[in-house]
């Protein structure tokens, strides 16, 4: 039985047992093998030394370099879109949320207005009555007209605003509350106790 491979590398090197490196000395076949495997080390030693015409160690670190900063700065690029798109968005849903109120205090602005015009349409058909009121009624329409009138300066003051506001809506509202009073206070002749 003959030597393995491993077991003649091991007694080329002077690392194998006794027994195999008896083996390799009395065996001419594994004497042969042995031989042979000794030159082949010689000529790999013997061969010469090859380096590359320049050293290619510092391209490749800057190449992984560049595509780790382009890889950073896309990720930046989309992470900067990202955050515009949900800035925009913000700004889009803040805007129609604040288009719908003020479409709405448009729409409740015009109403208390169409409502202003017809009681005072309905007061000025009652004055032509030429009725005779008593001193409690007429100081009661003496104060609601001086109210309305205050709402009405307030009003002319606010009229610079493009888009009514919540303070507009909300005198108007008063002004269209005093008007029916003042309404059913010359139509009845009672006295309005609200004041």
């Amino acid at each position: 039985m003959h030597l393995s491979l491993d077991d003649l590398l091991a007694v080329r090197d002077g690392h194998a047992a006794p027994d195999a490196a008896a083996h390799a000395a009395s065996c001419p076949e594994c004497g042969a093998q042995l031989a042979r495997l000794s030159a082949v080390r010689a000529q790999l030693a013997a061969l010469p030394e090859e380096r590359p015409a320049r050293d290619l160690w510092p391209a490749i670190v800057a190449g992984a370099a560049a595509r780790r900063l382009r890889r950073r700065m896309a990720w930046a690029g989309w992470a900067a879109a990202g955050l515009a798109a949900a800035f925009t968005l913000a700004i889009g849903v803040r805007g129609a949320v604040e288009a719908v109120a003020e479409a709405k205090l448009a729409r409740e602005t015009q109403q208390l207005v169409s409502e202003s015009h017809r009681l005072e349409r309905a007061l000025r058909s009652s004055e032509g009555r030429g009725r005779v009121m008593s001193g409690r009624t007429a100081g009661a329409v003496a104060q609601l007209e001086d109210r309305i009138a205050f709402i009405d300066a307030r009003l002319s003051r606010s009229e610079g605003g493009r888009v009514p506001s919540v303070e507009v809506v909300g005198l108007w509202q008063e002004r269209v509350r005093l008007l029916d009073a003042l309404v059913n206070v010359e139509s009845s002749g009672t006295t309005y106790v609200g004041l």
